[in-house]
């Protein structure tokens, strides 16, 4: 009899063990900071490598970018190809591909730095002043980029971002009211999109009447957005940014940024989980060709504490199985919360015209999505 109660007890105790481990949720927070986000992707791929789990991720800016991908199911090898394209370079020099060109009316170039427009009609009313640009970047590669890169996953999930791969939460702000904006539905791309759209430098977008810019106005860390949506047992942030300090007098951009953002709280309590922050004084908004050296600063950081990641955190997952909810989801099927056993597909969750999920690496090779026109993206 005694030996039943022990084992009896033996068997208890075990299960107690493990169903914590089994509930475990791990939230990951991504920070804005521009090309120093892509040290985000060497933390993710350390993460995977280990077995660490991502269950739900909230992103700002370059943050919502990498947050993002990962969500739609790319892996930190599809997220490196990426960036490491040229289609990508045009998203952030603003340069159109050469076949989209046609469809975009231009105007000849003119050494005039100030253009003067008037109408005969009315020349009082309808003079037209061009001083400078509306953003350092013209919009509109990058808009069609963020249509074919974004559509497909949008359509795949419905618009609810908890039905991607990895249920995913973004940043905007709208600078009138002064507040920031939470994306957890609708269009993903333009989500996306609105979260990076630094002043001046970004055009701005509107999304329900709003004028959306960057995220990382009002929140450039959004623990609060992960606690408050996911609740996860554990949070893992990574912080490539800092609050503006004093601007030089030459630095146009870091007097915008005093004059723009708002103080963040970059801070995750040790109660709460893990935080990693990096320190970057020679990277600017726009070094993405320095992928492989801030790509490496996340992997290693990750490397050197994954003991201490390890002992916060004792659930695993089986690399091989993410691997094939991965290649599913690229496939075609629907996203693993829609799944039965990640392979069997509902009719339901299907878009009407049969969409399908975009492969990584070929992401601009069905050209415009149909019942679109390139005068949508100016």
């Amino acid at each position: 009899m005694k030996k039943l109660y022990f084992i009896i007890s033996l068997f208890l105790i075990t299960l107690l063990n493990l169903l914590p481990a089994q509930a475990q949720k791990v939230g990951l927070v991504l920070s804005g900071g521009g090309a120093k986000g892509l040290t985000h992707i060497g933390i993710i791929r350390a993460l995977e490598e280990n077995n660490i789990p991502i269950d739900y991720i909230t992103g700002t800016s370059m943050g919502a970018i990498i947050g993002s991908l990962y969500a739609m199911g790319y892996s930190p090898d599809d997220m490196e190809k990426l960036i490491k394209s040229e289609d990508f370079k045009r998203w952030y020099t603003g340069n159109i591909e050469e076949r989209y060109i046609y469809y975009f009316k231009r105007n000849p170039p003119t050494p005039e730095f100030l253009n003067i427009r008037v109408s005969l009609r009315n020349p009082l009313h309808k003079v037209k002043t061009q001083f400078l640009p509306s953003s350092v970047v013209n919009p509109v590669q990058m808009n069609i980029a963020f249509v074919e890169l974004f559509g497909q996953a949008t359509a795949v999930c419905h618009g609810d971002f908890d039905k991607l791969f990895v249920p995913f939460r973004c940043v905007g702000s709208d600078v009138h009211n002064k507040r920031p904006l939470i994306f957890n539905e609708g269009d993903l791309g333009d989500a996306v999109r609105a979260s990076m759209s630094f002043p001046a430098m970004f055009k701005p977008i509107e999304i329900d009447s709003v004028l959306v810019y960057d995220g990382g106005i009002y929140n450039n860390f959004p623990v609060n957005i992960m606690t408050e949506n996911f609740h996860p047992d554990i949070i893992i942030g990574s912080v490539v940014s800092s609050n503006p300090g004093k601007p030089k007098e030459g630095d146009i951009m870091g007097q915008l940024e005093n004059m723009i953002m708002q103080k963040t709280d970059y801070t995750v309590p040790d109660s709460l989980g893990i935080l990693m922050t990096f320190k970057y004084d020679d990277v600017s908004l726009m070094d993405f060709d320095r992928f492989d050296e801030l790509h490496d600063n996340g992997y290693k950081r990750t490397i050197e504490l994954m003991d201490s990641i390890k002992s916060r955190i004792s659930r695993r997952i089986n690399l091989r199985q993410l691997e094939r909810k991965r290649v599913e989801c690229h496939a075609g099927t629907s996203f693993p919360q829609d799944c039965d056993s990640w392979g069997k597909r509902p009719a339901e969750t299907l878009h009407p015209q049969g969409v399908s999920f975009p492969r990584p690496g070929n992401l601009y090779a069905g050209g415009f999505p149909a019942g679109l026109f390139p005068a949508d993206f100016r």
